[in-house]
C-alpha cells in the first residue's frame, strides 16, 4: 500500500511549472542585466566619444584663434603667451590652450618674444590642446608659413624739406576714400601761391603755412607756426596753429584754433583763440636703402645690373630688347641698379607691366615725355621707383623727374621715392604716392592717393599665412 502511494506521488506533476517559471524568470533577469549593462556601457562610450569630439573641436578652435590673431594684430602688439579660452559648447563646456613657437627662415632656430622688425619670424608651429569638462584630452598641431603685411606710408605727398617754388602751380591731389589725400611737409615752412585743390589734410609740423589765390584744402590745414590765408584761399575743414596765429583775408569753413589770435576774415565754425590744438600730426621720413632682401623675402625675383651700362641694360630688360628680358608672363620682380646713373626711357615708349615691379637704384630716374606705363589687367600692379636713401648732400644724381604726359594706367599704383628732389611735370595723372626730400609740382598735375606697400618698410600690420599641415598629435 505504502509503495503504491509513493509511486502515485512521484508520478504527479504539481510544482514543475513553478520551477520552470522561476528558471525562465532568472534567465530573463540575467539577459536584462546584460542588456542594461551593455546599454550603460554604450551610453558611457557614446558620451566619452562626444567628449572626444568636443575636445578636438576645442583644439581646432585654438589653432583658428592663433591664425586670426596673427593675421589681424600689429607686430608690436603680438603677445606670445598661450592663448586660452572656455567655449560654451553643449552638452558639456570645453576649453583649449594653444601655444605658438616662432621660427626663422631656416625653420630650425626659434625667434624670441617680443617679436620685432629686426627678427621677423618666417614660420610658426601651433600646438593646441582641447578638453571637455577637463577630460578627453586631444591635441592638434599646425605648421604655418608667415609673410609679413606692411602698412603703407600714410601720405599722398611727403616732403622731408620745405618746398621753395615747388607748390607755386595749379595741381590736384585726390583722396583714396574721401579727404585722405594728405600732404606732409616735415621740416620748414609751406608756401602755396597758386590754386591747388587738395582732397586731404595738409600738415606742417615744424614751420608756418601760407596759402593764397584759389587754394582749396578740403581737409585740415595744421601748422606748428602761424597760418596765413589770403583771399580767396579756403580751408574746407579746420585750421589750426599750435604755437602761432591764424590770420589773413581767406576763409575757414570749419573751426579755427590757435595758441595765439584768430583774425582770419571768415570762419564758418567757432574761433578758438588762446587755445593749443596740440602737436601737429607728423611722420618719420623713411630711409629706404638699396637692399633688395625685403623684396625677395616678399616673393620678388631679383635682377641686378651694374657697371657703366647698368641703367641702359635695366631699361632694355623692361622693354624686352636686351640680352636678358622681362618675360611675357613675368613674376614680381625687383631690379637693382648698382650704379650711380640715371635710368631714362625714350619718348613715346609703352612699357607693359605684367606683375609687381620695383626698381631700386643708386642713381635717379628721368621718365621722358609721352611715355605710357600700362598694367595688362587686374589685379592692380605696384610700380616702384626708388632712389636709395643717402644721408649725403644731394647733388642731383638721385633726383626723380617725371616729364610731361607720362601716364600710368588704372591697373598700376606708382610709388616714387628719393631723398633728393622729385619733380612732377605737367598733366601727369596717376594713382600712388610721392615721398622725396623736396617735391616740385608743375601745372596741371593730378594724382590720386593710393598707398603702395614697400616690402620691409612701414609697420607690420599682421601676417599672411600659408598652412603647411594640420594634424592631431
Amino acid at each position: 500500500m505504502m509503495l503504491r502511494q509513493l509511486q502515485r506521488l512521484h508520478q504527479r506533476e504539481e510544482g514543475v511549472a513553478l520551477i520552470v517559471s522561476l528558471m525562465v524568470a532568472f534567465v530573463v533577469l540575467m539577459l536584462s542585466t546584460v542588456v542594461v549593462g551593455q546599454s550603460i556601457h554604450s551610453l558611457e562610450a557614446s558620451g566619452y566619444e562626444r567628449q572626444r569630439l568636443t575636445s578636438i573641436n576645442a583644439a581646432e578652435a585654438g589653432t583658428n584663434d592663433w591664425w586670426q590673431y596673427l593675421e589681424t594684430t600689429p607686430l608690436t602688439s603680438i603677445d606670445c603667451d598661450d592663448r586660452t579660452d572656455d567655449l560654451a559648447s553643449a552638452p558639456a563646456e570645453s576649453s583649449y590652450t594653444a601655444t605658438a613657437t616662432f621660427y626663422r627662415s631656416d625653420a630650425t632656430s626659434t625667434v624670441a618674444c617680443p617679436l620685432t622688425n629686426a627678427d621677423l619670424p618666417a614660420f610658426v608651429r601651433i600646438e593646441s590642446t582641447g578638453t571637455s569638462e577637463g577630460e578627453a584630452v586631444r591635441t592638434m598641431e599646425t605648421y604655418v608659413t608667415l609673410k609679413p603685411v606692411y602698412s603703407g606710408f600714410g601720405a599722398a605727398i611727403m616732403a622731408q624739406n620745405a618746398p621753395t617754388s615747388s607748390f607755386s602751380n595749379s595741381f590736384q591731389v585726390n583722396g583714396q576714400s574721401g579727404n585722405d589725400g594728405d600732404i606732409y611737409i616735415l621740416n620748414g615752412p609751406l608756401t602755396i601761391t597758386n590754386s591747388p585743390v587738395i582732397y586731404g589734410n595738409v600738415y606742417v609740423p615744424n614751420g608756418t603755412a601760407s596759402i593764397s589765390n584759389s587754394t582749396d584744402i578740403k581737409g585740415e590745414l595744421w601748422a606748428k607756426g602761424t597760418v596765413t590765408m589770403n583771399n580767396p584761399a579756403k580751408v574746407s575743414g579746420n585750421a589750426k596753429s599750435t604755437t602761432g596765429n591764424i590770420v589773413g583775408s581767406g576763409s575757414v569753413v570749419g573751426d579755427a584754433t590757435a595758441l595765439g589770435s584768430v583774425t582770419v576774415s571768415s570762419v564758418g565754425g567757432t574761433r578758438y583763440a588762446s587755445t593749443n590744438p596740440g602737436p601737429v600730426p607728423t611722420q618719420t621720413f623713411p630711409q629706404i636703402t638699396s637692399s633688395t632682401t625685403p623684396f625677395t623675402n616678399a616673393g620678388y625675383t631679383p635682377k641686378t645690373f651694374s657697371g657703366a651700362s647698368a641703367c641702359t641694360e635695366a631699361y632694355n630688360f623692361l622693354m624686352n630688347t636686351g640680352a636678358s628680358t622681362w618675360q611675357a608672363d613675368p613674376v614680381d620682380t625687383v631690379i637693382r641698379i648698382a650704379q650711380t646713373c640715371t635710368m631714362t626711357n625714350d619718348p613715346n615708349d609703352t612699357i607693359t607691366i605684367r606683375a609687381n615691379l620695383a626698381i631700386v637704384s643708386d642713381g635717379g630716374f628721368n621718365l621722358k615725355l609721352r611715355s605710357d606705363w600700362n598694367g595688362v589687367a587686374a589685379p592692380v600692379k605696384a610700380v616702384q621707383f626708388i632712389s636709395a636713401y643717402t644721408a649725403a648732400a644731394c647733388t642731383g644724381t638721385k633726383n626723380i623727374s617725371v616729364s610731361n604726359n607720362t601716364n600710368f594706367d588704372a591697373f598700376t599704383n606708382v610709388f616714387f621715392y628719393t631723398p633728393c628732389t622729385a619733380t612732377m611735370s605737367n598733366t601727369n595723372n596717376f594713382a600712388g604716392q610721392v615721398l622725396a626730400g623736396t617735391v616740385s609740382i608743375s601745372n596741371q598735375f593730378t594724382m590720386t592717393y593710393k598707398p603702395v606697400l614697400v616690402p620691409g618698410y612701414g609697420d607690420v600690420e599682421g601676417f599672411d599665412q600659408s598652412i603647411s599641415y594640420v594634424r592631431e598629435i
